[in-house]
């Protein structure tokens, strides 16, 4: 890039984190949540960037390459002009493009559970009906034509319910069947089972890794009674000790994830499972944790603007988010155990034509998966060649326009959650913010990513 464009005006992009003074005094991170870009520079670059204009022409000539590639990674624009410009194209690239890698499908295969969870977003709309082999057939050939028209590099699926090994004819035989067409037709396949537990056997595992199984998650509330207090049997009884039976039968066969919900900052129910987990030589075989809190939900069928635990930890302060968050991420470095976190681009996809979908046991597709069981929130249905006006309702909201459009999270979030929005707001136009929250925990997330990356770097060397 010749001399003359380096000239230019010069600036960090509005949309680039800045994590002053990590991991050494003098460095800084510098991350997009435009583009993901994540790098370090020193402070001589940092004052040139923050103050081109007025710097020597000899620094900027030496610096010259350095600052090209910061542009080039979204991390430095040229002025205010090319940031709106290029955060225009992103929201457009998101909400009509494309993304080749994976094409990611839940399926219900029923909405029957034999759990009956104290906070199910289920349980207000629930019904017992199974997928049927008609049904079934329509969203196979409703996938196979996604994956032909899009050319996706994978097509990924997540059985889910109620309890997907309550309809196993139906899991088997979408799964075999795709897998059998994505081998003959040049694409990848997989899929993850999310399941209770309750019903997971080494049997069961073994018979679906040969159709295309790659991993489980199951979602286990503490030990013991804290456990069974939130997600008893639907008849009545505990289900603790047979799902940690299960888990233990199966942990070396197939990689199992483990989903946890806290509520109101309490994280002692999660410190005492991988207690557990540990004095039992499990923890170390188990695959990524994910820890959420406890969101509300929408009403019944008719009444979704009834919203169900309003009083969650959702609702509550960003204050006491970040104070839980940090708990938790103290918690599991302690233990040296994985868990799903740091900095990503996660725009709802509601408000994506090309995004992943839930289909429903009776075919209908949803966008959201807190949306199952409301009909008149879904998209579409798989016996049809397009989505609904629904679906185009919820493309075209472009809550993001009601932001700021230099908010440095613009491009993570794009106006947040709208099921979030529904609930506080009860409608699905209002922005739904979490600046507040971001602010706190960005820097750390950003950090962590950033140790990641070194440390894969070090065992890649050492293995060299």
């Amino acid at each position: 890039m010749c001399l003359g464009y380096i000239l230019n005006i010069m600036k960090f992009s509005n949309h680039t984190i800045i994590v002053e003074n990590y991991p050494q005094p003098g460095e800084h991170l510098l991350y997009s949540t435009r583009t993901q870009a994540l790098v370090k520079i020193n402070q001589e670059l940092k004052h040139l960037v923050m103050n081109f204009r007025d710097m020597p022409l000899e620094m900027k000539e030496r610096h010259q390459a350095h600052v090209n590639h910061l542009l080039q990674m979204g991390l430095v624009v040229r002025d205010e002009a090319e940031d709106k410009k290029k955060l225009q194209e992103f929201q457009n690239q998101l909400k009509h493009g494309v993304l080749k890698k994976r094409f990611p499908v839940t399926i219900l295969t029923t909405y029957a559970c034999n759990f009956k969870c104290v906070y199910c977003f289920q349980e207000s709309s629930r019904d017992f009906e199974k997928m049927s082999p008609e049904t079934a057939e329509h969203a196979i050939s409703w996938l196979k034509s996604k994956m032909e028209q899009f050319r996706y590099d994978e097509l990924f699926l997540i059985f889910y319910g109620g309890e997907p090994l309550l309809n196993k004819p139906i899991l088997e035989h979408i799964a075999g069947h795709i897998q059998q067409w994505c081998r003959r037709h040049g694409f990848d396949f997989a899929f993850l089972l999310q399941t209770n537990g309750y019903l997971m056997t080494p049997e069961i595992i073994e018979k679906y890794k040969k159709i295309g199984l790659s991993h489980v998650r199951i979602s286990v509330d503490g030990v013991g009674s804290d456990h069974d207090r939130n997600r008893p049997l639907r008849g009545g009884g505990g289900t603790f000790d047979r799902v940690m039976k299960n888990i233990a039968d199966c942990a070396d066969q197939i990689e199992i994830g483990i989903s946890v919900a806290y509520d109101k900052g309490d994280i002692t129910p999660i410190e005492r499972l991988l207690d557990y987990f540990e004095e039992r030589k499990v923890l170390n075989k188990l695959g990524r944790f994910i820890c959420s809190p406890v969101h509300p939900t929408l009403g019944g069928k008719d009444t979704p603007e009834k919203v169900v635990g309003s009083s969650c930890m959702c609702n509550y302060e960003d204050k006491l988010l970040v104070e839980t968050n940090r708990k938790i991420k103290e918690l599991f470095e302690k233990k040296k155990v994985a868990t799903k976190n740091g900095m990503a681009i996660s725009v709802c996809p509601l408000t994506r034509d090309k995004a992943g979908v839930t289909i429903d046991q009776q075919g209908r597709m949803f966008k959201c998966n807190s949306m199952l069981g409301h009909p008149d929130l879904s998209t579409g249905n798989v016996r049809d060649a397009d989505y609904n006006d629904r679906h185009r309702e919820f493309l075209n909201l472009d809550v993001w326009r009601q932001c700021p459009q230099d908010c440095t999270y613009m491009p993570m979030c794009s106006g947040g959650c709208r099921l979030m929005s529904f609930l506080n707001n009860k409608n699905f136009k209002t922005a739904s913010c979490k600046k507040p929250y971001l602010n706190e925990m960005a820097p750390e997330y950003i950090k962590r990513d950033y140790d990641a990356l070194v440390a894969e770097r070090n065992k890649k060397k050492k293995s060299a």
